[in-house]
């Protein structure tokens, strides 16, 4: 694990004191109305109100016991303390081991770079991943046509691209010409010694080949036509020799570029050039989760070594059940899957895209095979639609928090969600800083988020709008 750097190494003030007490004060201290502990071990997030107990919380260690899964969605209006609880969480959890990977859309302007930056570069010493529209120095590109994705995922992939881009699902017969040509773009470009990008899908939509065409008992000008309207909706986003206008020009539609560590502790992929809301925002976090999915994702033990370096241990012997055990090179002496985290802030480009959200449906479905937790940020679930696949993918968080929101807000969220009547007012009078927890079925009425000093510094994400207040008088 990368060693903290200095804004983060006053453990001090975040690390837990035993407290000595006997049994009657002990009854004095903690109500007995006060909903029970998630337990001692994980990330301190501050106190709980209503008992005056710190709240610790930590998806891994509660994972059985009531707590169905990892996935979380922090809820609330502007300013209330989304941000800083979801950036002091992970910087928390990466000392307890774990991998934290970053997709930013908010963008600090005075600072000309996302908000997560400055906590990345504290925590790794590296600098975010920049995407930006038609490149540009230091920009980053990713190719969905490359080899480290999986075949299946690569076909999924390209075609939600298309859809994304037509604004609808491809029929059959256009899905079946994709297809093919995925597969052509593939064989010509490794007889031609390179990898295939986006534009080589193109080029195979025009120029069908004749052998696909028979085996699906097409003609070749049927097949051309089934695929000649994706292969404009790729001619648009991708840009062409003679139009380079393309959407994503510049971050997909080239060879992979991306100089980053996927072991680091945390990684952050910088999107605030990137449109909010439109086609290419959609798009670029579709391949990156998917890319995530087949690279980043891979089984790796907390050790640091893969799963082929453990040895097999025998658990019942008439059943031949076996599981990984020691690793004698690393002196491991039980293999577990290294946790991690993925951050969406602004998720509402996730959550509120059909497509994309049934895109990610694998991810979260599957994501306690994964070791992992999905951290979504949104302000308000108006932001996001009511289709089966969002409230699906709302259904997957197992962990709900929800900051202070205005009245019509805090009734919907409550209605949504399924939250008692009562929390809907609850909602409305929470103060800066203090959330409704609901993990799994128990609800926290009142956690307040508690920082340190260097955290608010690394942390704060409303400059912009806060005056400078001279505390000394004798300097500027």
């Amino acid at each position: 694990m990368t060693t903290l750097l200095n804004p983060l190494t006053p453990m001090h003030e975040t690390a837990r004191r035993p407290l000595y007490t006997e049994t009657t004060t002990s009854q004095a201290l903690y109500l007995p109305i006060a909903p029970p502990t998630l337990g001692t071990a994980g990330a301190v997030i501050g106190r709980e109100l209503y008992s005056g107990k710190a709240f610790i919380y930590c998806p891994f260690s509660a994972f059985g016991d009531g707590l169905p899964g990892g996935n979380m969605i922090v809820m609330g209006d502007t300013g209330r303390g989304k941000s800083a609880l979801t950036k002091t969480y992970t910087a928390r959890q990466i000392r307890l081991g774990r991998q934290v990977v970053v997709l930013d859309t908010k963008e600090q302007r005075e600072r000309e770079e996302g908000e997560w930056a400055a906590l990345g570069r504290s925590l790794t010493g590296a600098a975010p991943v920049k995407f930006a529209p038609v490149g540009g120095r230091g920009a980053s590109c990713i190719n969905p046509m490359d080899p480290a994705i999986s075949g299946k995922r690569q076909m999924e992939l390209v075609r939600t691209i298309v859809e994304l881009g037509l604004g609808k699902p491809l029929g059959e017969f256009a899905g079946s010409a994709l297809r093919l040509a995925i597969r052509r773009a593939h064989g010509r470009a490794t007889a031609d010694g390179h990898t295939p990008v986006l534009a080589d899908v193109a080029t195979a939509l025009r120029s069908p080949d004749g052998a696909d065409a028979a085996a699906k008992k097409r003609t070749q000008d049927e097949l051309l036509n089934d695929g000649l309207e994706a292969s404009y909706v790729l001619d648009r986003l991708c840009g062409t020799e003679q139009d380079a206008t393309g959407d994503l020009i510049g971050m997909l539609d080239g060879p992979t570029s991306l100089s980053i560590d996927l072991d680091a502790d945390m990684v952050v992929f910088d999107l605030t050039k990137v449109p909010s809301g439109g086609v290419a925002m959609t798009i670029l976090v579709a391949v990156i989760s998917v890319f995530l999915e087949e690279v980043w994702l891979r089984p790796r033990c907390e050790c640091g070594t893969e799963p082929n370096q453990h040895e097999r241990k025998v658990v019942d012997a008439s059943s031949g059940a076996w599981e990984l055990g020691a690793n004698p090179a690393s002196g491991c002496r039980r293999y577990t899957q290294r946790k991690r985290i993925l951050v969406c802030e602004e998720a509402w480009h996730i959550l509120g895209t059909p497509q994309l959200a049934a895109l990610l449906e694998k991810f979260l479905k599957f994501a306690r095979g994964y070791g992992l937790s999905c951290i979504f940020i949104v302000h308000h679930l108006s932001d996001i639609d009511d289709s089966p696949e969002t409230q699906a993918a709302l259904k997957m968080a197992d962990t709900v928090v929800v900051y202070s929101m205005k009245k019509a807000e805090a009734e919907d969220t409550v209605r949504r969600l399924g939250f008692p009547a009562w929390t809907a007012d609850h909602i409305m009078r929470l103060r800066r800083g203090i959330a409704l927890w609901k993990v799994g079925e128990i609800i926290y009425p009142g956690v307040q988020h508690l920082l340190t000093e260097a955290e608010q510094h690394l942390c704060f994400s409303s400059g912009s709008m806060s005056d400078l207040i001279n505390t000394n008088p004798g300097t500027e």
